[in-house]
């Protein structure tokens, strides 16, 4: 597939992918999952996020699987979403 691409691959993270080939992997901060309705959006949208800020693909994706998780973590859609000081703290532990 040409572009970029992200795949989510649960508890062992994510991986993205520019024209089919592997340019970051990250790993999510370990919680106690409560509720996933979110996380994908909070993935995606901390990714799109990071990417327009200039962060490089690594830390975007980095940052991305720590909002999945921590959306994960809470009960909700709208509530669950993190903010950006709460993905630094979580990556921060």
């Amino acid at each position: 597939r040409a572009g970029l691409v992200a795949l989510t691959l649960g508890a062992e993270g994510a991986v993205l992918l520019e024209d089919g080939e592997e340019v970051a992997r990250a790993e999510p901060p370990s919680v106690d999952v409560v509720d996933g309705t979110a996380a994908g959006d909070a993935f995606t949208a901390c990714l799109l996020v990071s990417l327009l800020e200039g962060r490089d693909r690594e830390e975007s994706l980095t940052r991305a699987c720590a909002a999945g998780a921590v959306a994960a973590s809470r009960l909700g859609a709208q509530t669950s979403l993190p903010t950006a000081a709460e993905v630094d703290a979580i990556l921060a532990r």
